[in-house]
């Protein structure tokens, strides 16, 4: 990567469609784990208007899983209450499979020994990659970072009633000026915040309660700030009426870089939501990034990215 250079990522509010499938993938993930800690499960779901499509394969040894009551109770979370996408009126198909208990995954790794995990064998294959640098405390890219801050402050001031106005879906873009591989400034900053058409404000009054309540409260402790040049957009295309599954359609896992390094790094192929902690195409994401976490914080490298790949082994 050049020394000069501008990046850009997005985020995504809880809201929107697709990380609408990603919290109910990862929901029924939970009940299984909730009640069978041995279970296996693989979820996904497809949501579009006023319809939800759950497909699942899973080894439990429960089978007190409601997997509808699960989608209506996140959707409820959320925050979907109209006529057009509720949890209360939505149709749920499902199609489910339940596979027989495999016993080579029935194990408490908290008893066993460094060697006797080593000889665990993954079921799947794949490639993976871990990322980390110094730009943040959190050691994520600025741009991602700063998007997914954002978008966490539009839920927020929804969710407190400081802009009751907006609904669940919403979208933020930050694009960041680097200099000698550095952020320098931000170049510009992009906020798309859905509506309700019945009390919604002008637009001029939305633009303005954005950047009060959201922009400026983000960045206040932040150390590159916006500056005169900054190029803001508030719903650039105009008034965003409603938003959500009513308006496009949504799939598990179709977030990937928004989930990992805004794209500012590699990231695996695979979806992280869904999938139990016997998936290697998820828990093998998290340890890859969890080694280069150590890396940069052991101030060994600014930035490090570890690439992990899995091959099938008979037992």
């Amino acid at each position: 990567m050049k020394k000069d250079f501008m990046f850009t990522s997005e985020s995504v509010t809880e809201g929107h469609p697709d990380k609408l499938c990603d919290q109910i993938s990862d929901a029924i993930v939970d009940r299984f784990l909730q009640q069978d800690p041995y279970a296996r499960i693989i979820t996904e779901c497809a949501v579009s208007t006023g319809i939800i499509f759950i497909a699942a394969r899973f080894k439990s040894n429960t089978n007190n899983v409601d997997f509808t009551n699960v989608a209506r109770q996140v959707i409820e979370k959320v925050g979907y209450d109209k006529k057009e996408f509720n949890a209360k009126t939505c149709s749920i198909l499902t199609s489910l499979k339940e596979l027989s208990p495999s016993k080579y995954h029935l194990f408490d790794e908290k008893i066993l020994s460094d060697e006797e995990i080593e000889r665990i064998t993954v079921n799947n294959q794949v490639t993976v990659f871990g990322f980390a640098c110094n730009q943040t405390y959190s050691l994520m890219p600025l741009p991602i970072w700063l998007a997914h801050k954002l978008a966490r402050q539009i839920s927020e001031v929804r969710s407190q009633q400081i802009l009751p106005y907006l609904t669940p879906d919403g979208k933020t873009q930050v694009g960041v000026e680097y200099k000698n591989h550095r952020p320098y400034r931000i170049h510009s900053i992009t906020v798309i915040a859905s509506q309700n058409k019945p009390s919604k404000p002008e637009f001029q009054q939305l633009q303005d309660d954005i950047r009060e309540t959201v922009i400026y409260p983000v960045f206040k402790d932040e150390d590159v700030k916006p500056d005169a040049q900054t190029r803001i957009f508030i719903n650039p295309d105009g008034p965003f009426i409603r938003g959500g599954p009513a308006a496009h359609s949504g799939l598990t896992g179709r977030k990937n870089a928004i989930d990992t390094y805004g794209e500012y790094s590699k990231h695996s192929g695979s979806a992280l939501s869904g999938k139990d902690p016997i998936r290697i195409d998820r828990v093998g994401a998290y340890i890859a990034r969890y080694a280069a976490k150590n890396i940069v914080a052991a101030k060994l490298a600014d930035e490090c990215e570890v690439q992990l790949s899995y091959s099938i082994e008979s037992i």
